[in-house]
């Protein structure tokens, strides 16, 4: 393989994937086709169809008594219950095929811990408990159910409000590499920011340095076109992989993403935010008004988990795996922050970034501010931030006014109520699109990176973030939230009830299914 070949599926496994996809497409319209004979002549008195559906509505009860047992969240029982029950043999295929799903990204996770160099944490956990006791607790949790999230210290945190400064500092930090570069993004799209990009990454290539850029497939359908594929592969020492390419074949494992958004440049440096590669997050093209996002830069220590990430997916996209000793660098930058980035995955059986979450809501004693651009959320991260509001704690919820997704947007309005009642303060940024993903508590903690409140970011998506204590930093991402408020709606318990009937109706129809994708 020539080092700019853009790598993809021999030709034998795609057709052997062809042919499972349309053996499964069959097996799923006959059993269509069945479930609709064996209804319509029911009541003509057959009684070998009664039969067999007092053998499906059984089977459909065992489905159902075996999910009701199994650690999962509540809302992903009862959803996935009425379904079975109402309608057996489709929905009995799809969660087989959801089950089936989750055990190969399991298995993965087994040979990405099988493949992967063996390294021992070396972390600054005992200095952080002496220091602060709860956020020793957060840590714990999370290292307790990641598969590499060690705490560091002397690690400069930066944090970008705008992300057009971030992209700035970060061209700068590419135009000073001096051994690789590695970007990996939900969406990579054509367009200025790439045009600016592109020639950097050439000159670089043309020095020798080692470029890997991992896109998402799914996420970046349609705006990583051919012609910037052409360009990006024509640049020398470049590889390009897209993860889990679609196709005409059936792929079990596509409605898992690989949403992270992480550059790392020589192991000293990495950027991790809310944004992607496109336009529109450094506002150059408008979509829906002003695209309010956020990033962190990371000098130090802290670098190592974002290699360690990197290394993960390169390896679950291209089997190949990377000498971590070649890539991570003793590099320490003097600071008193506690920066704990961890990453989060189906292949993980353990949910550490929505735990994080609920731990933070749960310490809080004076306020905690949110920022997200979905809020689809379950039962018991409701009632947390409810409890939180009634016991006193100010809790603020910044979302988008102007939707990307409307069924989305309409599904995340339905959950305000009960938190409004409670006394939560709902915000709607009026100047645009928020798309930040921030929690912060207590001008003590926060938390920073690509996991929105959602069902598929907290349990579908590969994800990825960071836990910060004790910076300064904390600061400057809690005044920019409160002048974020400033240009944003409130809404009200009065104004929330006088949705109109149509969005009551799609997130109602919607919130359903909600668990499920």
């Amino acid at each position: 393989m020539t080092q700019n070949e853009r790598i993809s599926l021999p030709l034998w496994k795609k057709l052997i994937l062809f042919l499972i996809s349309f053996i499964v497409f069959v097996i799923q319209l006959v059993l269509f086709v069945l479930l609709f004979i064996f209804n319509a002549n029911y009541n003509e008195g057959f009684q070998a169809i009664g039969y067999i559906n007092i053998v499906v509505e059984t089977i459909a009860l065992l489905y159902v008594l075996w999910i009701m047992h199994k650690p999962i969240s509540t809302n992903y029982k009862l959803t996935w219950s009425i379904l079975i029950l109402i309608m057996p043999i489709p929905f009995i295929v799809l969660y087989t095929i959801n089950y089936i799903s989750l055990n190969l990204s399991k298995r993965k996770l087994t040979k990405i811990l099988n493949e992967m160099p063996k390294r021992k944490y070396d972390d600054n956990i005992d200095e952080l408990k002496l220091i602060d006791q709860t956020a020793y607790n957060f840590v714990t949790v999370v290292q307790q159910e990641s598969l590499y999230s060690p705490v560091y210290k002397n690690t400069k945190f930066t944090y970008f409000s705008n992300v057009y400064e971030k992209h700035v500092d970060m061209l700068d930090s590419i135009r000073n590499a001096n051994k690789y570069i590695f970007l990996e993004y939900f969406i990579i799209a054509e367009g200025e920011l790439m045009d600016e990009l592109i020639p950097i990454l050439k000159i670089k290539g043309a020095e020798g340095i080692e470029i890997k850029i991992l896109y998402d497939d799914i996420g970046s359908y349609g705006v990583m076109n051919k012609k910037l594929i052409k360009r990006l592969t024509e640049i020398p020492n470049l590889k390009l992989v897209n993860y889990e390419p679609i196709g005409v074949n059936f792929n079990i494992l596509v409605n898992y993403r690989d949403h992270r958004k992480i550059a790392i440049i020589d192991g000293k440096i990495a950027y991790c935010g809310g944004d992607n590669l496109a336009d529109e997050y450094i506002h150059k093209k408008e979509r829906f008004g002003y695209w309010r996002d956020n990033c962190a830069k990371y000098e130090g220590r802290a670098v190592e988990t974002f290699v360690v990430l990197f290394s993960e997916m390169w390896y679950l996209s291209t089997h190949e795996k990377l000498e971590l000793s070649k890539y991570i660098v003793k590099h320490e930058v003097m600071d008193n922050s506690y920066i704990m980035p961890f990453g989060d995955g189906p292949n993980n059986p353990n949910n550490p970034g929505y735990d994080l979450f609920l731990s933070m809501i749960n310490s809080a004693k004076k306020y905690i501010y949110i920022s997200t651009p979905y809020f689809i959320i379950d039962d018991k991260m409701l009632e947390m931030l409810a409890l939180k509001a009634k016991s006193g704690v100010s809790v603020y919820l910044l979302m988008p006014h102007i939707p990307d997704k409307k069924s989305a947007f309409y599904m995340g309005r339905a959950n305000y109520g009960i938190i409004l009642r409670a006394g939560v303060k709902v915000y709607e940024f009026e100047k645009g699109f928020n798309h930040a993903k921030n929690v912060i508590v207590d001008d003590m903690y926060a938390f920073i990176g690509t996991i929105n409140m959602d069902y598929r970011s907290f349990f579908l998506h590969y994800e990825c973030g960071a836990f910060i204590c004790n910076s300064l930093e904390i600061y400057e991402m809690k005044n920019d939230f409160l002048d974020s408020i400033n240009e944003s709606i409130e809404i009200t318990y009065d104004m929330w009830k006088k949705r109109k009937w149509y969005q009551k109706l799609i997130a109602f129809l919607m919130n359903i299914f909600a668990p499920l994708f």
